[in-house]
């Protein structure tokens, strides 16, 4: 019995034993897997942390709100760290991909293309200025019969429109019958005047013709009457007098048009006129005749601007063989403008305007993002052509881009303080009044950026910071209050400042709480 109860009691001791030294064996790695303890786990996890390098956390929906520490946003969300050796190059930004979706960042890809040269606009129909003819006489007199009896009737060329009485014309033939007369009397004697010359001379002034001056002299019988006549085929558009009217040199009597041909004046914006050029092709459109389009072409550019509509008249030509279109018509008038080059075409809703400063956000990959400033070319439905800065192929970001600039002009704000380390680049002053700052929910920056001029206080005075009087400001789209009048950057946040008019930059401190005057 003792026996038994001895080796049960081995048994036991030698199987506690063997657990023991499993355990040693298994804590130590001995069998090639290193078990962590939780508090090695922890210490492992710090290790990897230390790593790398964090210049400071921010909130995942506001790239302004920075902490020296982690913690709660002013939103109540996790801060995210920004390392150090997340991007190689000043001014990359990168983003994680659950906070991409949450920002709404989309993405497009740069293509090269034409630009729509098409321009629409509006015009109005008017006859051919270089086909119409105003019937005035060089003589006074009376209007003995008038040919034409209403606005608006067809003539053709050589039909009479007016008959003139004229005493005016009277004398002078009579002088010519006079100068001929004397002229042959004085042959006998063998002497010569100049007589007829003048009288000839003065008949041709008065638009009488050579055939009609040779009638005269053959005839001898003096024309009271002088009848004017149609020089083509058109329409009367003024009727200016009627029978029995007294008229004197000079008046405009009737005005004949040929509506065979009309132009269109249409009206371009300047910023739309490199599209246009002479012998471009036009369709048009007119409400009098739905479904039915006609062609011309540009013709002429007006030479100047007018300066309350800041548009220029463009000249179509409009051929009307049938007499269907109608002078005054308002006509609807699509240009095929002239070719604009292939070049990277951009939304407009990628692009970020600072002054004459434009940017757009680079999609690198990997969730890496960096801003480009590019030169902008031509615009038209929404496009920018690139002249520079931009390939074909690149991809682009076209929503939230203010978000990722806003943090890229951080990031290069903070990578531009002196000495190695960025963590080590704030002075202990600056460390100590971060940390304060956070405890108010405030962004980490330092007293002696927060007292820069551009930082507003109090009533603003708009009219003050307007120095150079042109009505536009430029105003911080993250702290309101930092207004400048020309370009600048946020001192607060290192986004470059936005220009609006001054109008605009009142809306905008009225709307966030500020005041102004």
């Amino acid at each position: 019995m003792n026996k038994k109860i001895f080796i049960y009691t081995a048994l036991i001791v030698f199987g506690a034993a063997l657990g023991a030294a499993g355990y040693y064996f298994y804590t130590r790695g001995a069998f090639g897997n290193k078990v962590s303890s939780p508090e090695n786990g922890i210490n492992q996890k710090t290790e990897t942390t230390q790593k790398r390098k964090v210049l400071y956390w921010r909130a995942p929906m506001n790239p302004k709100e920075i902490y020296d520490h982690p913690g709660k946003s002013n939103m109540g969300m996790d801060l995210v760290p920004v390392y150090a050796d997340a991007s190689g190059e000043t001014g990359v930004v990168s983003i994680n991909p659950v906070i991409q979706q949450d920002m709404n960042v989309k993405i497009a890809t740069v293509k090269s293309g034409l630009l729509n040269a098409e321009v629409f606009t509006n015009g109005i129909l008017q006859p051919d200025e270089q086909k119409e003819y105003v019937a005035t006489t060089k003589i006074g007199g009376w209007i003995e019969k008038m040919y034409i009896n209403y606005t608006g009737q067809k003539v053709y060329k050589g039909d009479k429109l007016i008959k003139i009485y004229s005493p005016e014309l009277v004398a002078a033939q009579e002088e010519y019958l006079t100068a001929l007369a004397y002229d042959n009397a004085m042959k006998t004697t063998g002497a010569k005047t100049n007589l007829i010359k003048n009288a000839v001379r003065k008949l041709e002034l008065l638009d009488v013709s050579d055939a009609e001056i040779q009638h005269l002299k053959e005839t001898k019988k003096v024309r009271k009457y002088i009848v004017l006549t149609a020089p083509f085929n058109g329409t009367v558009l003024y009727k200016g007098v009627e029978e029995g009217a007294k008229i004197n040199r000079g008046t405009p009597l009737l005005k004949i048009a040929n509506l065979r041909s009309l132009w269109i004046l249409a009206d371009i914006y300047e910023y739309e006129l490199f599209k246009i050029g002479l012998g471009d092709q036009v369709l048009v459109t007119f409400d009098y005749l739905p479904g039915k389009s006609y062609k011309g072409k540009v013709s002429f550019i007006y030479p100047t601007l007018d300066t309350k509509t800041r548009t220029i008249k463009v000249r179509i030509v409009l051929p009307n063989p049938k007499g269907e279109l109608k002078p005054g018509m308002f006509a609807s008038v699509d240009i095929k403008g002239k070719s604009l080059g292939v070049y990277p075409l951009i939304p407009e809703q990628a692009i970020l305007r600072s002054g004459r400063v434009n940017t757009v956000i680079i999609a690198l990959g990997g969730g890496k993002f960096k801003p480009a400033q590019i030169e902008l070319g031509a615009y038209s439905d929404g496009f920018y052509q690139a002249l520079s800065g931009l390939q074909a192929g690149t991809k682009i970001v076209t929503s939230a881009q203010f978000l990722i600039d806003s943090e890229s002009n951080l990031r290069a704000a903070l990578s531009g303080f002196s000495g190695a380390d960025t963590t080590e680049k704030m002075s202990e002053g600056e460390m100590k009044n971060m940390d304060k700052n956070q405890k108010n929910g405030k962004t980490v920056i330092s007293d002696k950026k927060l007292e820069s001029e551009l930082i507003r206080k109090g009533v603003i005075d708009l009219k003050a910071i307007d120095k150079n009087g042109d009505g536009k400001l430029y105003q911080d789209i993250m702290d309101w209050n930092v207004i400048s009048d020309k370009p600048a950057t946020c001192p607060i946040c290192g986004m470059k400042l936005r220009e609006f008019s001054i109008e605009q930059v009142k809306k905008n401190l009225k709307d966030h709480g500020f005041s102004y005057r």
